[in-house]
């Protein structure tokens, strides 16, 4: 029989923290399952859970998502209240969100703004630590659809494990929605929940 899955993808503090939670509780000691999560600030909170309460677990990444093999060693929780380990991670996990308003940068002519957006979104890779989150919104969603200069870069920041949301409401009003190529579509309620998570936002 195959591990159980406890998929978390898609899944925003504290709801990794509270299915790892419910699991380990559904769990016989010395048995195992899997969580899945693609935030790299979640997978931290539910590793240090787990570390606090004494379970052992090993951590692996592929195409973005973390896969966090757990192994039930304790029958009761030394420190149960897994909401509280809802925080940002100290050091490089603290991280930040861009936002993208707009399909150019700044305010002068429309030419240079384009120029400037596509190479601060070209730059992003290159910098450390990457970024949680990469909102686009209002005209800014015109840069993740098909044909845009910089889709194979946000598309490369995906796979790494940088969560891409795109405002749905925006992609409906410019008739674009069938053209994204990159990061989910979203709505307001995911767009503030990550934006209020981030430890800074930056709008280019």
């Amino acid at each position: 029989m195959g591990s159980i899955i406890v998929d978390a993808k898609g899944e925003l503090c504290p709801k990794p923290l509270i299915m790892a939670k419910k699991q380990l509780k559904e769990t016989a000691i010395n048995g195992t399952f899997v969580i899945l999560i693609d935030n790299e600030t979640s997978k931290e909170n539910v590793e240090r859970f787990l570390g606090d309460n004494r379970i052992l677990f090993q951590t692996s990444r592929e195409a973005g998502v973390y896969s966090i093999s757990v192994t039930k060693t304790e029958a009761e929780l030394s420190h149960p209240a897994a909401e509280d380990y809802c925080r940002p991670a100290a050091g490089p996990a603290a991280r930040h969100a861009y936002c993208f308003t707009s399909d150019q940068m700044g305010t002068g002519p429309a030419d240079l703004g384009q120029i400037l957006i596509q190479g601060c979104i070209n730059t992003i890779k290159e910098v450390e630590p990457l970024p949680t989150a990469l909102l686009f919104y209002n005209s800014g969603v015109k840069l993740t659809v098909d044909g845009s200069p910089v889709l194979q870069t946000l598309q490369d920041l995906e796979k790494s494990g940088v969560k891409i949301l795109v405002c749905g409401t925006c992609a409906n009003y410019f008739q674009i929605k069938d053209q994204v190529g990159a990061g989910i579509i979203s709505n307001m309620y995911a767009i503030l929940e990550t934006l209020s998570q981030a430890v800074h936002v930056i709008y280019p």
